[in-house]
Order: structure tokens, then sequence, then C-alpha cells
């Protein structure tokens, strides 16, 4: 460990020495998260995926359930993500057990409530967004970055989870103040030391030192800041790191709650979980502590408030609505056409709910947007090119010509390499593995073309 590590540990709630170092030289557990919403599309109570060979739906290789999420799963051993296609398709995340916890403690808090709206402060490369968007209480979930490099990874992760309620945008925290208190629910999951990775992550043992804990702190207390001034009277602001440190965790409960007056949420946890409450030494703030000797997982902190006072500027309202697009015969391409609003810009065209439009009129209005619904293709001559985020939606139709690979055959399209088709499939056609969506192809005469996002192919080979 780090010079000053395991002393500095000596004040939090919960940290048991010797166990702490024993548990640090075990394996890491490995977890996914199911994407339950696309399973439930295509998957008849899921039991096809159970005759897969390779990932994590083999029966053989599922340890258990994680207790603080529905859609959670131990595996028993690491499989390679890489070579399993239903991980390219969208059907899970693989995400650490401990940050899954705020699936439970949003349910707790957000039984009754519906038709919100929730932002990622920190959103890439995506795992608590797209827990966000499983979860039914959202109306629009709005998942930033300020770097812009890691924009990217962000795309990706959201377009392959494919829920059309989900925007990305790449903008500065303090940048949201334009919106005023538009938000229900504000996550930020802070950039922090990352002390909670180092069994997973043997880089963030190397660079840990008690400087980065300090300017971890007062960068996560400028994010906060900023995540206060956009959230609803009343909304929530859910605040993690993956750090043990107490200047990054109850340290920052304090100085929330001290400068905005935010009420502090107990959240209940079963005493078998193994989930250590902690409480801040000076307002008594709780927050939640994962330790990986005494639970499934690696470290991670967790804290829930509420915002009370009426003190900041009033949500922004859109200022119209956005010039919608009904001159492309598209029935042929989605499955329900009235449900949604389609636009363009340029030659592309895009689809939003109803419920989002003027959710993505304000977005456009105010910050910098990468995302906005789901582009359905480029128009070209009339017609619609399909685009991959079409695909990875729920929102093409079940009539769409499609062709189901086997895996190796599914593992070449994935590389980009040449698909063979049937002699009577022409025009554009929806590779399919399990019958699970991967992307398109497009057959001519003689030869097909693979349309498989060039960014995004693999290069391993089995």
């Amino acid at each position: 460990m780090p010079d000053g590590f395991l002393q500095s540990l000596e004040v939090c709630e919960g940290f048991d020495l010797n166990h702490f170092v024993e548990a640090h030289q075990q394996e890491p557990v490995v977890s996914v998260r199911i994407n339950q919403p696309k399973v439930n599309h295509y998957i008849d109570g899921g039991s096809e995926l159970a005759s897969v060979e390779e990932g994590v739906f083999n029966v053989e290789n599922i340890k258990g359930k994680v207790r603080w999420a529905d859609a959670g799963l131990y595996l028993k051993k690491r499989p390679i993500y890489t070579l399993d296609p239903l991980f390219h398709a969208g059907l899970y995340y693989v995400q650490e057990a401990s940050s899954m916890f705020i699936d439970h403690a949003l349910s707790v808090v957000l039984s009754d409530r519906e038709n919100l709206a929730a932002l990622d402060l920190c959103a890439s490369p995506g795992g608590k967004t797209t827990l966000l968007a499983s979860l039914p209480n959202f109306r629009v979930v709005l998942a930033n970055e300020i770097i812009q490099s890691r924009v990217g990874a962000l795309f990706e992760n959201v377009v392959k989870w494919g829920a059309p309620h989900v925007f990305i945008s790449n903008n500065d925290p303090k940048d949201f103040a334009k919106l005023g208190g538009f938000f229900d629910v504000v996550m930020v999951d802070a950039p922090c030391s990352g002390s909670g990775l180092f069994r997973k992550d043997p880089h963030a043992k190397e660079i840990w030192n008690k400087e980065l804990v300090e300017f971890c702190s007062v960068r996560q207390k400028r994010i906060l800041n900023d995540a206060v001034n956009v959230l609803a009277d009343g909304g929530y602001l859910l605040y993690s790191t993956c750090s043990y440190s107490f200047a990054e965790n109850e340290m920052n409960l304090d100085h929330l709650v001290e400068e905005y007056q935010l009420e502090s949420v107990c959240i209940p946890v079963p005493s078998e979980w193994g989930i250590v409450q902690s409480t801040s030494p000076k307002y008594g703030a709780y927050g939640y502590r994962f330790y990986p000797d005494k639970i499934a997982g690696e470290g991670f902190y967790c804290a829930l408030l509420k915002k009370c006072s009426t003190e900041g500027m009033p949500a922004s309202i859109a200022k119209g609505s956005i010039q919608r697009y009904n001159n492309c015969n598209i029935e042929k391409w989605i499955e329900k056409t009235h449900d949604l609003i389609f636009f363009a810009q340029h030659e592309d065209l895009f689809a939003v709910k109803p419920s989002n439009e003027q959710d993505l009129k304000l977005f456009q209005e105010t910050i910098h947007l990468r995302k906005s619904g789901v582009r359905l293709g480029s128009i070209v001559r009339g017609e619609l090119n399909p685009d991959h985020e079409l695909a990875m939606s729920l929102l093409a139709p079940r009539k769409v010509q499609t062709h189901d690979l086997t895996h190796e055959q599914a593992l070449n399209f994935l590389r980009k390499e040449k698909i063979d088709l049937l002699s009577n499939e022409k025009g554009w056609v929806l590779i399919t593995y399990l019958g699970i969506p991967l992307g398109w192809v497009k057959a001519m005469e003689g030869r097909s073309n693979n349309y498989y996002p060039k960014n995004w192919r693999i290069t391993m080979r089995n």
C-alpha cells in the first residue's frame, strides 16, 4: 500500500486493518448489470440466452445476484467480454457491484415519483448513466462529460444501451447554471483519488498520495457547488466516489449541509449486506462505505442528500418546439411512428419521444449537446440509410429484413469483415445474433458492405 494510506483510514468508520489488507490480496469480484428493457424486448423470459457458450449469460458462470440491484449479477470468472457478441449488442454492462447501490438508493426515495429529469454530471464511461436510464422514474437522462476525449466511450456505451431518452453533453459543470433548478436528480460520481480501486487497478496505487487527495477534495467541492445550482427544490443529489478518503467523502457532506442546508437522507440497508453506514463529523450526514472485506465488490462511497431550500434560479423553460420533419417515408424502419417526433439536422434524421421535445429544445438552447435522441440515419434521395443507433435502439420493427449469425460469424461482423448473405437478401439487412441486433449490412448485386462503426470494430482473435 502507498505510504500513509492505511494510517489515513484509521478515522473512517468500519475500517478493519487486518481484514482490509487481507481482502486486497484476493482476486477482484466480477459483476455485470443486465439491460433488462432490451432483454425483455428481444427474449421471451431470457431462456434462449442460456444456450450461449461464451459470455455472461452462460448459466454455468453465474455466481449469484447483487443484493442491492435487481439487474446485477456476480460471475464466477471474468469472461473475455470482447469476444461476446451480446456485450457489443448492449445486453449488459460491466459494472462494479458496489456502484450499483445507486439503484437501491434512488428506488427508495423515488418509488412514488415519475416523469423526472436526471443529470449525470461526470458520466463517462456511462455505467451510472445506463443505470439511471433503466429506472422507470425518469423522463429524460442527460449524461455530461467535461473531458472531450472521454465523450467517445460514453457515447458508445449509451448507444449500445439503446435508451432513446438519454442525451449527451460536453460541458463544464458551471455551464448548467443556465438551466436553473431543472433536474430532480443530479448524480455526481466525482473524479477522486481512486483508492477504492487498488485491488483491480495497480496504477491507482502508484499515483496515490495525500496531495492528490487534497486536490481531489477541492475539485469535488467545485463540482458539487455547480450540481446544487441545477437541482430542483425537493430534488436529490446523489454523491459518490471510488475513494476511501475521509476528506473526499464525509468532509464533503459537511460542506454541502453547511453551505446549502441540504438534508441528509438515511437509506435503509439490511445488516447482512455488509455495507457500513457512516456519519459526517459536524452535521452527522449519512454516507455508505463499501469495503472489500465486508461486501462482494470494490471500494465505494455513496451519499444521498435532499434540497429543501427554494433559493436559486427557477427551472428554465424552452422557448419553442423543435422543427419536425415529415417528408421521409420511414414506416418500414420504425415500429411505432406515432410514438415519436422526427427532426432533421442537415442530412441526418433523428427521433425523440414526445415527452422529450421540450427537454431537447431547452438543451439545444443552453448547452453543447453531443447526442440528441436516436440518430435514425441519413436521408439520401428521399430514402433513409439506417444508422447504427437505430439498430441498437428498440425502435426498429420486427418486420425489418434480418440475418442471424453464428457466434464466430458474429465476431467476424464485429471485426467489420465481409458477411455472406443469401442470394434473395437485398438492400439493408439487420444483422443479429440469437435474435439480438448487432448492426447493418447492405447487400448489393454480388457483394455486401458491412456498416458496423469503424471505431468500434474489434481486433481480438479467439
